[in-house]
């Protein structure tokens, strides 16, 4: 059995193709057309260049799985993931009536703040906050900016929704992780119609939520003709990029957690309660099986090195690095101003504790800031009640530095488990077998998901990195930035 995993990103289309035990069959990749920005703050993307760079990516991946050997009659379901946030109007012909507006469009600031004031018991309840990237505002804003646009709106739909629309021709039904961020009320599992009705918006142009992993249809006769696939090939409902990341991962049983350290660091879980968090430090998604999914997204991450230390072999600096750890430098490895995440602080910045010998030293204390950024980032999770196990599943490009995983596991003095394929598409693929092949998603992916390194905590550093640790949180205490 042959299960497919879409993930439309910013810049791309990635689909893969895996067996129900994880095994990867192929993978095809097109790169779509960068975001158009006619105005500051403005993103958009023409879902004309999503359905073109689809087919194309979808027909490799097609003939990936035939030139391996294997009939497209294995091929039993598929599911997408998109960009959490980007929101597109169709008309009753499902034609797009205008640019997607993207997850990082910020236009819709003046509408945001009408969201806020009119929902706040509803921010309560839920335990997030509105903001500029989420979908409900930019609706707002086509209402009050592009009338004829508003009234001429079918549907509102997601990236996610496009896609399923294309494979099923059924663009109407969307899942509750790409709700989340148009207004769905996860908490009591509906449309928050008060609200809705309070911002003279129309309840008809939201779509029905389903819960990720359930059936939506079949694909159509139309794309079974164009693809070659069986026309009883079920097509499932998905869910965010992000989403899917995490149950890349395999962190998808309550306790687990999974640090994606790129460009910044994220952290996402699962805990059994949803956890409120009134300084609005995370929000949380709601897992397919009635679990919740929270997490909280840095300032701080690799960036740090890109800015500080541009243009080196980084493989080769970590191997001369390694004979410094640990260093005496103290460094908080922020290299912008603000931070939102383990504590929002818009004037934090940066800072070295201590004089470094040499560049190297100075490279070493910051790849060692970056491991105590993300203790922190844990302790605070744990302060506002969630469990975290042993084990972080670790994603990411800051995987690919073995001296980074090493420190990163002694200083949080846990086990680290790096996936052998980590990219949101297997999360789609798992979410696609998670009901069809599998009774739930954590099954699917404990069969699925498969560990392709394991790092355990250095025992001698283990000691010393817990009284640094301490320094650490002494210092950002004392600059305020934490209590």
């Amino acid at each position: 059995m042959i299960v497919i995993g879409i993930d439309v990103g910013t810049q791309g289309i990635r689909t893969i193709a895996v067996n129900e035990n994880g095994k990867k069959i192929c993978i095809a990749h097109e790169e779509l057309q960068p975001s158009m920005s006619s105005n500051s703050g403005w993103k958009e993307q023409n879902p004309g260049d999503w359905k073109r760079v689809f087919r194309t990516c979808f027909k490799k991946l097609v003939e990936g799985i035939k030139s391996q050997g294997h009939s497209l009659s294995e091929v039993m379901a598929i599911s997408v993931d998109g960009t959490s946030g980007t929101i597109l109007p169709v008309d009753k012909e499902k034609k797009p009536l205008m640019n997607a507006i993207m997850y990082n469009d910020s236009r819709a600031g003046q509408e945001t703040g009408k969201i806020k004031a009119i929902a706040a018991g509803f921010s309560d309840k839920v335990g997030y906050s509105f903001n500029s990237s989420f979908a409900l505002p930019k609706i707002l804003w086509i209402k009050e900016n592009l009338p004829e646009v508003y009234q001429n709106t079918w549907k509102f739909i997601h990236q996610t929704d496009f896609i399923i629309g294309l494979l099923t021709g059924i663009y109407d039904i969307t899942d509750h992780s790409n709700a989340l961020k148009t207004g769905f009320d996860l908490v009591d599992y509906k449309w928050p119609e008060s609200i809705i009705e309070k911002l003279d918006l129309d309840m008809g142009k939201f779509s029905q939520v389903v819960r990720p992993g359930d059936k939506i249809s079949n694909i159509s006769r139309d794309f079974a003709g164009e693809s070659g696939l069986s026309a009883d090939t079920i097509v499932v409902a998905g869910m965010t990029d992000g989403c899917a990341g995490q149950v890349a991962s395999g962190a998808v049983k309550e306790g687990t957690w999974n640090s994606i350290l790129g460009t910044t660091l994220v952290v996402k879980g699962i805990t059994k309660n949803l956890i409120k968090d009134r300084q609005g430090r995370i929000y949380s998604h709601l897992h397919p099986e009635g679990f919740w999914m929270p997490g909280g997204a840095s300032n701080t991450g690799g960036e740090c090195l890109e800015k500080v230390f541009p243009d080196i072999d980084y493989k080769e600096w970590d191997l001369k690095a390694e004979r410094y750890f640990p260093t005496n430098l103290i460094v908080y490895p922020l290299v912008k101003k603000g931070e939102r995440f383990p504590f929002i602080r818009p004037e934090a910045e940066g800072f070295i504790d201590g004089k470094p010998k040499d560049e190297v030293e100075l490279y070493a204390g910051y790849i060692e800031g970056v491991g105590l950024f993300e203790r922190l980032c844990y302790d605070t999770l744990s302060d506002l009640g969630a469990t975290v196990s042993d084990e972080i599943y670790v994603t990411g490009g800051g995987t690919k530095s073995r001296i980074w995983m090493k420190l990163r596991a002694s200083i949080l003095n846990k086990t680290l488990l790096m996936p052998e394929i980590s990219d949101p598409c297997m999360g789609s693929a798992v979410m696609a077998a998670s009901k069809t092949i599998y009774n739930n998603v954590m099954e699917a992916a404990a069969n699925m998901v498969k560990p392709g390194e394991i790092i355990a905590p250095v025992p001698e550093f283990v000691k010393i990195y817990e009284q640094k640790y301490g320094d650490f949180r002494n210092l950002m205490r004392r600059k305020g930035y934490i209590d």
